[in-house]
């Protein structure tokens, strides 16, 4: 699988469960649509981050981590 430059650079900021808010924060990023679309969607479609959550997507309290292929990714920077 091909990993983006945008979802390696997420990858490479997600040590722990994080909210959207937090992950976009640690990548500098304001757009909401751009970060949903570019990073966060093409990294969970790949498996390579999943939601603390997954039944309910667009809940509050909702926060991503690394599965284990994500974190085979980052240590093999």
């Amino acid at each position: 699988t091909e990993v983006t430059t945008e979802v390696r650079s997420l990858i490479n900021v997600c040590d722990s469960e994080k909210s959207r808010d937090e992950l976009k924060k640690l990548l500098n990023l304001k757009n909401d649509e751009h970060f949903r679309k570019t990073y966060i969607k093409p990294a969970i479609q790949n498996g390579f981050l999943e939601m603390t959550i997954p039944h309910k997507p667009n809940s509050r309290l909702q926060k991503y981590r690394l599965t284990t292929l994500g974190k085979e990714i980052k240590e093999s920077k």
